[in-house]
């Protein structure tokens, strides 16, 4: 069931990010953006897997209570999580109604945020502290979005007219937006994880998934400061600005996947009941009560760390001496793996 609920946040991810950014780019003058041949029909079929996708949490919970269509109903009007559903699918459709006839841009935006501010009050970071996780989640899932459904619709969507306006605003833009990430990311991850647990929890598969998001955080950040100011001529290169696109599609996976795992609020605990990661062991061998991560060099987990660096370097250089997009995406994944084993070969627990 983890693996269904965890495609579907993903496909939900990448739905808000079509909108948002559909949305976001209306707003801009002709004369700042490239043209943008995004099919109607995309924004639909985003719309309605909006409303689809957000029911998963729905029927797993349907299935942990091993019910049917009265159980389905009681959950929608008794649970906070069939409540959210509801009210997501209510937008969803007033917004699918403005998107279809050609409304106002102004009823699209106020229909989004109001999905936006729905997935945040009703996250999980918002159960555990009603206030700080609604402000928290929400100005992360809405930076999150405006800047991957930019950079989704000129990457897959444009024909790179007026790319050097665009990149004017659109790269401060950036930029900031990834700032406010990293601020709320982190807020975000207190309410779960405490720091001085942070490697401790490597141990989990919350806490493996973390760490793999914040790896792929690193290339993805490299790429985008590639397209962003490492491109002098301001030309417009759709292949860089895609495999920039694929790594962050890469991080907004690890971060539904991990999103559907036990949080370590105690690692200790956690451990008891849930179990070790499925890799942990077999770095490492068994691991008990209670944990405490430290340093621990090996000679593989250092060639796999350089091995990691190498691959990071080649990102930036790949671009320099004009090799395909593509094999920059291949270093960003070869990095990630490299340094996650290099990592897991040079802590003991």
């Amino acid at each position: 069931m983890n693996f269904f609920t965890s495609i579907s946040d993903f496909l939900l991810y990448v739905a808000f990010s079509i909108i948002a950014g559909s949305v976001l780019l209306k707003f801009i003058p002709h004369s700042h953006k490239p043209e943008i041949r995004e099919p109607r029909w995309l924004l639909m079929l985003s719309v309605i897997g909006i409303a689809l996708f957000s029911l998963a949490p729905v029927i797993e919970l349907l299935v942990f209570l091993d019910g049917g269509f009265g159980t389905f109903f009681a959950i929608l009007l008794d649970y906070r999580t069939g409540h959210g559903w509801v009210i997501t699918a209510l937008i969803s459709l007033l917004l699918g109604i403005t998107i279809y006839f050609g409304g106002s841009k102004y009823m699209a935006a106020y229909y989004t945020l109001a999905l936006i501010l729905a997935v945040g009050f009703f996250s999980h970071a918002s159960t555990l502290n009603l206030w700080g996780g609604f402000i928290s989640h929400t100005v992360h899932f809405l930076v999150l979005v405006l800047w991957a459904g930019v950079l989704l619709q000129a990457a897959w969507f444009s024909n790179g007219g007026q790319w050097e306006r665009f990149l004017a605003w659109f790269t401060p833009f950036a930029s900031a937006c990834v700032a406010i990430l990293l601020i709320s990311g982190f807020i975000i991850m207190l309410f779960f994880v405490a720091p001085a647990d942070y490697a401790n929890s490597w141990v989990l598969p919350y806490g493996q998934l973390l760490l793999l998001k914040h790896l792929s955080i690193i290339p993805l950040l490299l790429a985008a400061a590639i397209n962003g100011f490492l491109n002098k001529k301001r030309l417009y290169q759709q292949a860089w600005l895609k495999a920039e696109s694929i790594l962050l599609l890469a991080t907004l996976a690890l971060t539904a996947f991990m999103s559907k795992e036990a949080p370590p609020h105690d690692v200790n605990e956690t451990l008891r009941f849930e179990g070790a990661a499925p890799f942990i062991e077999a770095f490492m061998g068994p691991v008990y009560i209670p944990i405490s991560a430290v340093p621990d060099f090996s000679l593989n987990g250092l060639l796999l760390l350089g091995i990691a660096l190498l691959c990071l370097v080649m990102v930036p250089l790949s671009y320099k001496r004009s090799l395909p997009a593509g094999f920059s995406v291949l270093f960003g994944i070869g990095f990630i793996a490299a340094a996650y084993g290099g990592l897991m070969l040079s802590t003991t627990f």
